[in-house]
Parts: structure tokens; C-alpha cells; sequence
């Protein structure tokens, strides 16, 4: 079904014209505050033109593929509710991190959300749980200090002075 990609293009296009409006000062070699939905909007646009010419290109082949293949490809496509209420439990998380992030800081409460996330995968190992929320915690907050240069949320005493630390060791004052 194209719609989807339809709308995800056209949403797309329209918020790339309404980025190009922003106002600021613009200084010279340095990136705007205009740059990063820009990108993020061209990988959607790509993404949806993508989608659409994967539509385009297949419409002919469904027609002679067999009956089992066609069943099989169903079932991928609608693949069974096995733990629904998983899904509740997660968006349930998402807003506590939400909730979170003012108190104990970006840092401690990407940690935590993501071990939480990895478990309600049913993934296992925690030393390995443990490891990855740390490191992706930290490429994030540095990917967003260093890079976008957006501050994020220190949280309150003692966890400050977690995400201070963490920001010192980035180079970041």
C-alpha cells in the first residue's frame, strides 16, 4: 500500500519548505539551526521515494509468484500479537524517562530507560544490557553536545554531578 509513503513524502516536503523560513543570524563556516531537520527530513523523503518505488517495482511479481509463497509473505507481513501489552509497558516507560530526564539528568536516565527497553526484549545478558546502555548513553550525549550543540537536562543534586562528569570527560564546559 502506498498511501503511507504518500503521506510521509508529502509531510515531509512540506516541512523541508517550512524549514527553509527559519530566521537567525547566520555566521560564516558554522551550520544553522535550519540543518538538522533539514537532514532528518531529506532521509524521510528518501526513505518514503524508497518505499514507493519498492511498491512500484513489485506490483508485477505478486501476480505470478505461487500461492505458499504468497501465504508466507503474508505472514511476515501481519505477523501475530504475541505480547501486546509489551508494547503499553514500554510506551508507560518512555514517560517516566520523560518524567526523568529533569531529575536524574540525561546521562543516569538513558542508562536506566535503555536497560529497561532491553529487558522488555528479553534480552538476557546483564553485563552485556548494562555495557550497551552505557555506551549508547554516552554516544548520544555526546553526539548531542559536541555535535548538534543542543544542553541537555543535568537533573537535580546529586545526579548533577553524575552529568557533569560525564560532560567533562566529553571536553565539554
Amino acid at each position: 500500500m502506498a498511501l503511507p509513503y504518500v503521506v510521509v513524502l508529502t509531510v515531509s516536503v512540506y516541512l523541508y519548505h517550512l524549514s527553509n523560513s527559519f530566521e537567525y543570524e547566520r555566521m560564516p563556516r558554522r551550520i544553522g539551526p535550519d540543518i538538522w531537520p533539514k537532514i532528518i527530513l531529506l532521509l524521510m523523503a528518501v526513505t518514503a521515494l524508497w518505499g514507493l518505488a519498492a511498491i512500484f517495482f513489485s506490483a508485477g511479481s505478486a501476480a505470478s509468484a505461487p500461492a505458499s509463497e504468497i501465504a508466507e509473505d503474508e505472514a511476515l507481513i501481519h505477523p501475530p500479537e504475541i505480547h501486546p501489552w509489551l508494547v503499553w509497558i514500554c510506551v508507560a516507560a518512555t514517560l517516566i524517562y520523560i518524567y526523568l530526564l529533569s531529575v536524574v539528568g540525561f546521562f543516569i536516565a538513558t542508562v536506566v530507560y535503555l536497560c529497561v527497553l532491553m529487558y522488555l526484549g528479553h534480552y538476557r545478558k546483564p553485563l552485556r544490557v548494562a555495557g550497551l546502555s552505557v555506551a549508547i548513553a554516552f554516544v548520544f550525549m555526546f553526539l548531542f553536545m559536541r555535535v548538534v550543540y543542543v544542553s541537555l537536562p543535568l537533573g537535580v543534586a546529586p545526579f548533577e554531578a553524575v552529568s557533569n562528569a560525564m560532560m567533562a570527560l566529553m571536553g565539554v564546559h
